[in-house]
């Protein structure tokens, strides 16, 4: 009687789980290109600004960890490290205009800074020098340029991601501001190879471009493209309620722009 040999998965604690790390597919993950996209067939298009805060329960993904851990990091680490250390993304500029392109030393003198403290009386003599950097636990929330439209060949309502910046509290002034725009399909590589945490099922992570691409997040618009080239708060000043009405309402009106050009 012929005997049958039995083949088991060979895992090592390095692996720290059921499948060896090799046999996971997100550590090969690749981008996917965007589908082919005719003027001709962009019958409709808007811009929206829109603002993802941190603090809210469907973002942590986007936050935590805000300490490194073996198997994942959060997104501001993974930029960070592409932009400073991997050297994969290039494209990085001062505003959403990307017409201010920044070097990796000045991305560097961004992130890291030396705060000196001199003597009130002699301003020639330095009491201390205190080093301050911005981390992960310093963003507050994340802003989005994208480009909303309906492409006719295909019968739907599309939306990409032309650029990412993190919004940070500065941890010496208190001050929230924008540190830098990062032209997102640029970020896409950097994003597709590292993993977020999935609430739903932890044997199913998302990388980030796929939570940026499948719009797994709540976000507000805080801009739509206009005339007056003007924010919703422009023009609805220390309304806060009012703000979030006008934000629904431009959602709204995306929603009812595609539904209305469908004939039944």
């Amino acid at each position: 009687m012929a005997s049958s040999a039995v083949w088991s998965q060979v895992i090592s604690p390095e692996d720290d789980g059921l499948v060896p790390k090799g046999d996971i597919h997100y550590s090969n993950t690749r981008v996917v290109p965007y589908p082919f996209l005719r003027q001709d067939d962009m019958m409709w298009a808007t811009r929206h600004w829109e603002r993802i805060q941190v603090q809210e329960k469907l973002n942590h993904p986007l936050y935590y960890p805000v300490v490194p851990l073996p198997d994942r990091k959060s997104m501001f680490d993974v930029l960070k490290d592409a932009i400073l250390v991997e050297g994969s993304i290039v494209e990085v500029f001062r505003d959403d205009l990307f017409e201010l392109p920044l070097s990796n030393q000045e991305v560097a003198d961004i992130i890291f800074r030396v705060d000196s403290l001199t003597d009130p009386d002699d301003p020639s003599i330095l009491l201390a020098i205190d080093s301050i950097e911005l981390k992960a636990p310093n963003v507050v929330a994340w802003e989005l340029k994208s480009d909303w439209y309906f492409d006719k060949q295909r019968g739907e309502m599309k939306n990409r991601i032309l650029g990412i910046s993190p919004v940070v509290k500065d941890p010496s002034t208190s001050e929230i501001y924008n540190i830098f725009w990062i032209w997102f399909p640029d970020a896409r590589q950097a994003l597709s190879t590292n993993i977020a945490y999935n609430p739903d099922n932890n044997t199913r992570r998302l990388t980030f471009d796929q939570i940026m691409q499948m719009r797994y997040f709540n976000s507000v618009v805080f801009k739509e493209d206009n005339v007056y080239d003007r924010t919703i708060d422009d023009y609805k000043q220390n309304r806060p309620m009012e703000q979030l009405l006008e934000s629904k309402r431009i959602r709204e009106n995306l929603r009812n722009y595609e539904h209305d050009l469908w004939q039944f």
